[in-house]
Parts: structure tokens; sequence; C-alpha cells
């Protein structure tokens, strides 16, 4: 009965079509055959550094609430000792210092989400720490699961997304970036995240065909390129002017990302940190710059709703409804088609024994025996990117010499903010230690 339920569920029936069994084998190769190994293999956690903070949670939490809570101090603060947030006390600071708006769910519920914060942190400087806070005593709280070895292992969740990007969980990697310095690689092994390069806007570049996008991206640099079509910079060296020029850089990063679905000027303003009129002026030289892939992606969009759906390279299909949402629609080839990416670039290095330690978005964290098999999964990942991309070279970053975890060496994101959020965490059980434990240090 169960060989006769497959051969039903393969044939055509009513208005539904045949299986699509090449398709199917495909997917379920890097759900059921790659995410298993990915999932198996897990990332490396410092457990002893783990259990010393859950063993002072308390004194942790208070010293990252007078880091970070620009609430602290007031009488009625925004979290409680214990570390527990309340909306209704969020809501009356944000009042009080100023905040004019802040978004809602539909329920009426404030909408206290991470891309919330990050979109509204120009109405007070205090905005970011509350995020920062959010998302620190939130994992503190919360936890993750650690195997008996040592080792974090989240649910990928594989095609969780409208996109087909994983939707993992319960992962150092749902928490804020200075808390995945818990990660310790063992001695004998080599810690590397390797991330494709500006993956998205190399999609549209790739797609769109625009030969000014195209040439900015192989530039090597193409928030260089974005900040010289917009009139911010006359410098034509890339390297001198980002090491020059750190907040122009970021801002062309906020272009970029509101570029991608279609950002309202006022959001675009708000990410750049100026005048919408001067925003208007930016966004003005960018569309005439990259013509072509304005073109195509209103083109993509349009097609999209004439035909009620839209699809990646191999066919991951979102099915629309009568008000489909366009912003949604200028983001999906970018985003669904990087899903593509990782998802071939993951089968392909599992198919080679070289089996990630973690799937993040557009990069892979592994745990390597070597630097040939470094120089390796770089070059499967790479041509992942071309097979997507039509021979497009999608870049990837993470693989210099300082950038290796050697030695039982510990993760550490780069970003100042996460550097000082671990720099809280380790000072403060290093203070804990000393009072009750003269003489040891936290390692």
């Amino acid at each position: 009965m169960e060989v006769e339920l497959l051969r039903m569920q393969l044939r055509p029936y009513a208005s539904l079509p045949a299986a699509d069994v090449p398709r199917q084998l495909w997917w379920s190769g890097y759900s059921s055959k790659a995410v298993a190994l990915v999932q198996a293999k897990g990332m490396p956690i410092d457990v002893s550094l783990w259990n010393l903070l859950l063993e002072n949670r308390q004194a942790v939490i208070d010293a990252l609430r007078q880091q970070y809570d620009p609430s602290y101090r007031d009488a009625d603060p925004i979290w409680t000792a214990e570390g527990k947030f309340s909306e209704a006390r969020f809501e009356r600071w944000a009042l009080s210092v100023g905040v004019p708006w802040w978004p809602r769910h539909e329920s009426g519920r404030l909408n206290v989400e991470g891309d919330t914060f990050l979109a509204m942190a120009h109405h007070h400087p205090g905005l970011m720490g509350i995020y920062t806070l959010r998302e620190a005593i939130s994992f503190i709280c919360r936890g993750i699961p650690i195997g008996r070895d040592g080792r974090n292992r989240p649910s990928l969740f594989p095609f969780g997304t409208a996109t087909g990007r994983n939707a993992h969980g319960k992962s150092i990697y749902n928490t804020h970036a200075g808390l995945r310095s818990l990660m310790r690689f063992p001695e004998n092994k080599i810690g590397c995240y390797l991330d494709f390069k500006t993956q998205e806007i190399g999609i549209a570049a790739a797609q769109s065909q625009d030969p000014a996008l195209l040439a900015a991206y192989r530039s090597g640099d193409v928030y260089h390129g974005f900040a010289r079509a917009c009139g911010l910079t006359a410098d034509e060296d890339r390297v001198r002017w980002k090491k020059n020029n750190p907040d122009q850089r970021q801002q062309m990063k906020a272009l970029a990302l509101g570029i991608n679905y279609g950002m309202g000027l006022r959001s675009i303003a708000n990410n750049l940190g100026m005048h919408p009129l001067s925003a208007a002026e930016i966004l003005d030289r960018h569309k005439r710059t990259y013509r072509r892939f304005y073109e195509w992606r209103e083109a993509v969009a349009d097609a999209a709703i004439v035909n009620k759906f839209i699809t990646t390279k191999y066919g991951w299909t979102l099915r629309l409804g009568a008000d489909p949402n366009r912003r949604t629609l200028f983001n999906y080839k970018m985003q669904g088609n990087g899903a593509e990416m990782m998802r071939l670039a993951t089968m392909w290095l599992c198919m080679a024994g070289i089996i990630p330690s973690m799937l993040i978005h557009d990069a892979i964290l592994l745990e390597a025996n070597s630097l040939e098999e470094i120089a390796h999964a770089k070059e499967i990942m790479m041509a992942a990117g071309r097979e997507v991309c039509d021979g497009l070279e999608i870049g990837v970053d993470g693989d210099g010499a300082d950038e290796l975890l050697v030695n039982g060496a510990r993760y550490q994101d780069k970003r100042p903010d996460a550097i000082r959020l671990w720099d809280v965490v380790m000072r403060t059980l290093e203070e804990v230690l000393n009072r009750t434990r003269p003489g040891r240090a936290v390692a």
C-alpha cells in the first residue's frame, strides 16, 4: 500500500501536476542529507565558561544593565533587577525622552523586534543599548542546547522562510554577536568563518546584467563604487577610502540594503543619517547610474504580479495572493537565489567531506583540519556562486591568516559593540572570581 501511495503522489491528479522528481531529490539531498551532517557536527562551546556565566547570571545581568540600560537609575526602569523587560515601562521611557512614535503590530502591541530598533535608533542614542541588552539578557536567561561533548546543535529548519533561507533556532547565532565568543575551537582544529562577499548585490548584478553594477561588484568593493556613483567621494583608491571613511562605508551599506527591496525615502534618510532632501539626491544619482538594475527590478515585480508567482533559478517558488507586497518581490530574487547558492555550496562541501559546523544566512562556519581544506572550501563556495550567477565570480571573505582561529582560539566578532559587550561579561566574571576565589582568572 505504501508503494501504491507513492505512485499516486508521483502522478498528476486533477489540477495538480505530476511530481518533479529530480527537483524533489535535489531539495531532499540538502534538507535530509547535508543539513543532517551539519546539525550532527555542531559548534564547539566553552562549557566551563558558559557554566560560570550561568552561575553568576545575576551579576552579569546587573553589569549589562548598568552599561546599556538608559533607564537604569530611573525610578521606573525598563528592566527589573532580575532582567525582565517590560513593554509598558519601555513605552513610558520612550515618551519621556522624546521618541515621537513607535511601530506596532496589528494587535496593537509594540513591535520590539531587532529590525525595529535598528530603524528607530536615530531617535535616541539609548535605543541601540536597549536592543543590545534585550538580545543579551534573553540569551543568558533562555540558554542554548549543548550536548555532552560541549557542542551546540541548533535546528536549522531548512526552507523555513518564504525565500527558502534556513530559519535556525536555539543557536548561538540567535543572540548578540558579542556572546558568540562563547565558541572556542579545539586546539587541533582551525576555526574559520567564510562568507559570500556582498552576495545579494552580486546576484542583483548578475540577474539584471546592469553594466555599471557589474563593474562596481567586480571592482572588489561595491560600496566604494556606490559612494563614487552618488558623488560622495572622489577617491579612486578603494582601500584608502575604506580605511579613511568607515562612517561613509556604513552609509553605503544602508543604501545597498534599501535599494534591494525598495525601502522608502524616509527610512533611507534615517539609515544614512541625513535630511530626506539630501538622501533623495543621493538616491536619484544611484538610479541614474544603475538604470538597468532598476528597470530589471520593476520588470521582475510586474511579471510576478501578472503570473501570480515568483521563482528562483532552481525553482523555489512563492505563490502570490491578491495583494502582494511589492517590496517582497523586489527582494525575492536576491534572497531566494542567495539561499540556492548556500544550498549548493553546502551540498558540495558535504560531498567533499568538508562538513560545516553552522550555516549562517550567507556564511559558513568551518572547523577545518588544515589550511588546504579551507582553501578547498573556498573554491567550492566560489564555484557555487558562479553556478547560480551564470559565471559571475562571487567572492568569499574570511580566509585571511589574521582571521583563522588556531591553537584553541576563541571566536571573536570584530564589531566594536560586540567587543564591548564581551568585555563587560568577562570583566564581571573576573570581578566575581576575584571576590570568591582569589588568584583564579577567567580563560
